[in-house]
């Protein structure tokens, strides 16, 4: 009882006030403890906190992983090339496609939308080719005879020459020992897509050499554009690499006349550009390329149209459903119009005669299509079929169906329901359809 409140192992509690606030004496009352005060090491002074934090892009370092590139903002992105005036693109289905397509519909005997056979053939890009015509006959476009590349320009076809793994059949070539160039240098410039270095910018060659890369390279971009991309290297390995560069020469042997020899890669393209161009590029109105030829294989006005195409006839195939129809037409099928929509079948829907006379099987297949119109296949079968019908009587009544498809009494759509013939003139039931899908023909 006598024990002192410090040797007591109690809690004290006589600093406690539990009387109302306005009765306590304010000097006794606790103050607040600020941050820099308290316990936790980890807490920051309030007057350092509250000061305002920099705007985004104001008073920050430049990203500096590297030095060189440290203060080099990325440019805009480029934007696609504008398609040209005055050329048309138009995709054709394959001759082997159609012909498989002919085939099918023949042995299946059903009716297909031509518009849907159209959007099936443009979901493979393996189906159909493409063909790029001029509507002027004062341009021509330049196709390579190698790969089949089409271009719109001359610069175009160099630069896709410089790049190909074939110009070794156009030229020869070998390594030889020259001069190179002399004196002290500090730095170089060098390309900052490729890396590829031109030499110090007061060099004789450089212009040729930024002109020729260029050229060879990049020549869809903008001259000036690809220029404000050169940057300066002063490393010392850097410069001593180049001038070692320069005591070796590429010599080019045009092989078709071997008297023909030029020094450089940029005088092999001038030559090319002047003496073997059209030994390599034809020169046409139309162009005919495969649908899944490479990006870099067209110009790039050429590619952008390409794609635009493409997308347009997915949403709605009004060029390519003529061309369809002209192609099965062909193939002894039959092009009608069911129910205000072109439709591709082995026969079109015709009555039949008051003088022909079917058999019980016929009868029976026609009476139930006539009183189920819209009906599936399978529901034909287990109506008309006997209970215990062998497989050799299947093969009657499979062979006798086809035999009505096939004469345009019944028609059977693609995803297996039954019509009589008469049925054609008749409106499709509503659904979603693309814009004047109905009125084309």
């Amino acid at each position: 009882m006598n024990e002192k409140p410090e040797e007591n192992n109690a809690l004290d509690l006589s600093a406690l006030d539990f009387g109302p606030s306005w009765a306590r004496d304010k000097s006794e009352q606790p103050r607040k403890k600020h941050a820099d005060q308290r316990g936790d090491k980890g807490a920051k002074p309030r007057g350092k906190r509250d000061q305002a934090r920099p705007q985004r892009g104001q008073g920050r370092k430049p990203f500096s992983g590297d030095a060189k590139r440290g203060e080099r903002r990325r440019g805009p992105r480029p934007q696609p090339a504008i398609a040209p005036e005055g050329v048309a693109a138009e995709i054709m289905p394959i001759e082997e496609g159609v012909d498989n397509l002919a085939k099918e519909i023949v042995a299946s005997g059903r009716t297909h939308s031509v518009f849907e056979l159209a959007r099936m053939i443009l979901v493979a890009r393996e189906r159909y080719k493409v063909v790029f015509r001029r509507e002027d006959s004062t341009n021509v476009f330049y196709q390579s005879k190698h790969d089949g590349a089409v271009f719109l320009t001359q610069e175009e076809c160099v630069s896709h020459f410089a790049k190909s793994d074939w110009k070794e059949e156009i030229y020869s070539s070998e390594q030889v020992e020259v001069e190179g160039a002399n004196g002290k240098y500090s730095a170089v410039s060098k390309c900052g897509f490729s890396g590829f270095v031109f030499g110090p910018s007061s060099h004789h060659e450089f212009g040729k050499q930024v002109a020729a890369h260029h050229a060879a390279h990049f020549a869809a971009m903008d001259l000036e554009k690809y220029k404000s991309r050169i940057e300066s290297d002063s490393a010392e390995e850097v410069v001593q690499a180049w001038v070692d560069s320069t005591k070796k020469l590429t010599r080019y042997t045009y092989k078709k006349d071997p008297t023909q020899v030029v020094d450089g890669e940029l005088a092999m393209l001038e030559h090319f550009k002047t003496n073997a161009l059209e030994e390599v590029f034809r020169f046409t109105h139309r162009a005919d390329v495969d649908s899944q030829i490479p990006g870099k294989s067209l110009a790039p006005g050429l590619l952008t149209l390409l794609k635009d195409t493409i997308a347009d006839q997915k949403r709605y195939p009004s060029k390519l459903a003529p061309f369809l129809c002209r192609q099965l037409s062909g193939r002894n099928l039959a092009v009608f119009k069911w129910m205000g929509k072109l439709h591709c079948g082995p026969s079109r829907p015709h009555q039949i005669a008051d003088d022909v006379t079917l058999s019980d099987r016929l009868t029976k297949i026609k009476e139930w299509v006539s009183l189920n119109e819209g009906a599936g296949i399978d529901k034909l079968w287990e109506a008309v079929l006997p209970a215990e019908v062998t497989d050799e009587d299947k093969h009657l009544w499979y062979h006798d169906l086809h035999w009505m498809l096939d004469q345009g009494y019944l028609v059977l759509m693609h995803n297996g329901v039954l019509y009589t013939s008469s049925a054609s003139k008749r409106k499709a039931p509503a659904e979603s359809k693309p814009k004047g899908e109905s009125e084309a023909s």
